[in-house]
């Protein structure tokens, strides 16, 4: 099946040379591990690492043979992966692209048949996101784009939500989240309609394509959100850390921190930032 010709990129033609090449060979590099990522859902051998996460020998091998692909064209690059090796310290990201790859993001999912699951592809210049790809294996298509080039669903450009998606405001949040977070948050807990896919980047792609009004997440790592970041941005949300944000980012270490943040329409931002106010003195 040739999925290249369901699946296309946005309007490329502002974009050097440099990064056209990129985000061309990306998207075939991508497409390129679908077959062997949908023979093997449900059904793939795992195990768990001491983080207590689950790994897959699908993650490992789309970790290994997607960068393979990528690196034959792209020598210099710097490549970082969820299941990358372990090292006693962070690695320096120093060159001026630099792919990061979560090769099943939702793991859990993936491994006992659950759909929402994907793989994750962002492409950073100088530290920061600025093209994503996510492949959906519910939808099975491509979801690619950029702050800078709009993004594209399979073959329909998609924007994100402007007005309010359903009655109530509808957006992605993982838990657990800090104890003092949940207490600021309960009252609107009981009011907003909360959507927990088991995969951020999931999250990340239905707040492009304008399914849902935002994400929250208080626990995602860089590969995440490396992806989803630049793709939201494409399709008009915004984007914001809720502490010091992690792009540009200057080194990589699978064991790295979390990096929560917020993305959205205006309206999820305001009502958000609203609820997560500390109260004021009258």
């Amino acid at each position: 099946m040739d999925r290249t010709l369901s699946n296309q990129t946005p309007d490329l033609s502002n974009a050097d040379p440099a990064l056209v090449d990129r985000i061309l060979a990306g998207h075939l590099a991508t497409l390129s591990q679908v077959e062997y990522f949908r023979e093997n859902f449900g059904d793939a051998e795992s195990r768990w690492k001491k983080d207590g996460t689950r790994v897959t020998i699908v993650d490992e091998t789309i970790s290994k043979e997607l960068f393979l692909l990528l690196q034959k064209d792209f020598p210099d690059d710097d490549y970082c992966s969820e299941e990358a090796l372990e090292t006693p310290e962070p690695i320096p990201t120093e060159a001026e692209f630099c792919w990061i790859l979560d090769p099943v993001d939702g793991t859990n999912n993936y491994a006992v048949g659950v759909p929402e699951c994907c793989i994750s592809l962002g492409l950073l210049r100088h530290g920061v996101p600025v093209y994503g790809f996510i492949y959906d294996y519910g939808r099975d298509n491509l979801l690619q784009g950029g702050k800078e080039f709009g993004s594209i669903e399979g073959t329909k450009p998609v924007s994100a939500a402007t007005e309010l998606v359903n009655e109530k405001l509808t957006f992605c949040m993982h838990f657990p989240i800090p104890p003092s977070i949940l207490t600021t948050l309960s009252p609107a807990l009981n009011i907003w309609r909360i959507r927990c896919p088991g995969s951020a980047a999931i999250g990340l792609a239905n707040v492009a394509t304008g399914r849902l009004d935002g994400c929250l997440e208080f626990r995602p790592k860089p590969w995440d959100c490396a992806a989803g970041y630049p793709i939201c941005e494409g399709a008009g949300a915004a984007f914001h850390f809720l502490n010091e944000p992690v792009f540009p980012l200057r080194s990589f270490s699978p064991n790295m921190g979390s990096c929560p943040f917020r993305v959205g329409s205006a309206i999820f931002h305001q009502e958000v930032m609203g609820a997560l106010e500390p109260n004021k003195p009258e």
